[in-house]
């Protein structure tokens, strides 16, 4: 059985580290390149590295920062913020990026995310699903004014053979109260790849709870490890009390 992996969630403004609650009001946490070097030394699985605003801020990601981040890592790192061109993940891939994460591209473009599977290869392409519910269903949170359905939009990626999906639920984003076990669920049933589940993280029990209810093989954090004690080690040590494999 694969062994389950937790794995830091770093988001980026464009001066440093944020954190949001509901993907809203940031709050500042951090260097970067320091979190990078302080994960490490933690022995954690993967790192993800978002720019959650190169988008909406119509700039294109700092390669330097991004090659001084992954310089610390000698684990997996997925990069994402932005990324619109073949030529953008070629770069990103060059300076030691294993995976790059899309997101908006991937909502307007669906031939670009064939293309770059097509190119790279589908281990490399990883695709950002923001969720968030809307009445009795869930929708894709996005700032260009697309109204789409999960469904359809992780149906579309299927399609496309992506590697893998990175499952926010924006409603639990930032709130350490639990994660959205039902959106998780749902998502792990309809896909045939793996699933990185963030959003919720408060405690080691929420954890024990998602793995024990769900069939997810991954979890992305930040708030638990910015604002409580608990470290990758401890989320770890607590899922070997319901026998799940961990890499210690």
């Amino acid at each position: 059985m694969l062994k389950l992996r937790i794995i830091p969630i770093l988001t980026f403004n464009g001066f440093g580290l944020v954190k949001t609650k509901k993907f809203a009001n940031p709050r500042m946490v951090g260097n970067p390149v320091q979190a990078a070097r302080v994960y490490n030394s933690r022995g954690v699985d993967e790192l993800v590295f978002l720019d959650i605003t190169a988008t909406e801020q119509n700039r294109k990601i700092n390669l330097k920062l991004v090659s001084d981040v992954i310089k610390e890592c000698y684990m997996p790192v997925a990069i994402g913020g932005n990324i619109t061109s073949i030529e953008d993940i070629n770069a990103l891939l060059k300076i030691g990026a294993d995976k790059v994460v899309i997101k908006t591209k991937a909502l307007t473009d669906t031939d670009f995310i064939k293309q770059a599977v097509s190119f790279f290869g589908s281990q490399c392409i990883t695709i950002a699903v923001d969720a968030y519910k809307s009445g009795n269903e869930y929708k894709i949170f996005n700032k260009i004014g697309l109204e789409i359905g999960l469904d359809e939009f992780i149906e579309k990626m299927e399609l496309c053979k992506v590697g893998e999906f990175v499952l926010a639920s924006v409603d639990n984003d930032g709130m350490m109260d639990g994660f959205d076990d039902e959106l998780v669920r749902h998502v792990v049933s309809k896909v045939n790849v793996p699933v990185i589940a963030v959003g919720g993280g408060g405690n080691l029990i929420h954890y024990n709870e998602l793995f024990a209810k769900t069939e997810i093989e991954a979890v992305g954090s930040a708030s638990i490890f910015y604002f409580t004690q608990y470290t990758p080690l401890d989320i770890k040590e607590e899922l070997r009390k319901i026998n799940k494999p961990v890499r210690l």
